[in-house]
């Protein structure tokens, strides 16, 4: 993982805490809020890569995959049973998130407080640590993207929520320019759809921001690690153009 500091031609700074950076080619008037944004993803197997998701595949071509983000597109599996209990991973249950559980108890678990929770247990904003279990989040206080996800999945289903990790793209819009990163969030499931919740903090300056799932954190075991680096070789996005 990389540290990412980005400078614009118009002097405007952002730091993430993101997985890595990707070419972005756009349309100088594009606008990652207005409606009808569309993303062509390259990815070494397009096919597979479309196979993953339920909705926003427009078109697939022999090196890329046209995507439509008019709304947050839905990766299968598309129900919310099987993201509700305690995991590996997702170690909700265990001692070193007592104290996050604990003031979940009677107080309010939208999707915004939920958000700002897992934040607040996080205050050192770092790259140095690696997918960490959800307990050693809590206990380390440590981490960046990836970290910032599965703790605030773990305190999503500690308060009875339906909650996953999605791996994808976050797009954003700043000063004129339009960047793209390997990020990691959570979703979090709303009337039948999955919702893009992100504790990770963007940066103020960012104008607008869109998010582009292409995979979900299925395998929440022991071998979640190797999972991970198969399920995300064939269907890696190497750049994407917005449009």
């Amino acid at each position: 993982m990389l540290a990412l500091v980005l400078a614009t031609a118009g002097g405007a700074r952002a730091a993430g805490l993101y997985l890595h950076v990707l070419p972005v080619t756009h349309r100088s008037d594009v606008r990652l809020d207005a409606p009808g944004l569309r993303v062509s993803a390259f990815a070494a197997d397009p096919r597979a890569l479309a196979e993953r998701f339920a909705s926003g595949v427009e078109a697939v071509a022999p090196d890329h995959v046209e995507l439509s983000l008019e709304s947050y597109p839905q990766l299968h599996p598309l129900g919310a049973e099987g993201f509700r209990a305690a995991s590996f991973v997702i170690d909700f249950e265990e001692p070193g998130l007592a104290a996050l559980r604990d003031r979940l108890v009677g107080a309010d678990t939208s999707d915004a407080a939920l958000r700002r929770l897992a934040d607040q247990a996080i205050p050192d904003k770092t790259l140095a640590r690696g997918w960490d279990l959800a307990s050693r989040v809590a206990s380390s206080g440590s981490g960046d993207c990836s970290e910032h996800a599965v703790l605030l999945t773990a305190l999503a289903r500690a308060a009875g929520r339906p909650a996953r990790v999605a791996l994808g793209l976050l797009l954003v819009q700043q000063a004129g320019g339009v960047y793209a990163f390997g990020h990691a969030w959570s979703e979090l499931y709303h009337a039948g759809r999955w919702v893009p919740v992100d504790a990770t903090p963007v940066p103020q300056q960012v104008d607008a921001v869109a998010y582009l799932p292409t995979a979900i954190l299925l395998d929440e075991g022991p071998g979640y690690a190797i999972e991970l680096a198969r399920g995300m070789q064939s269907t890696w996005v190497q750049r994407v153009e917005v449009r």
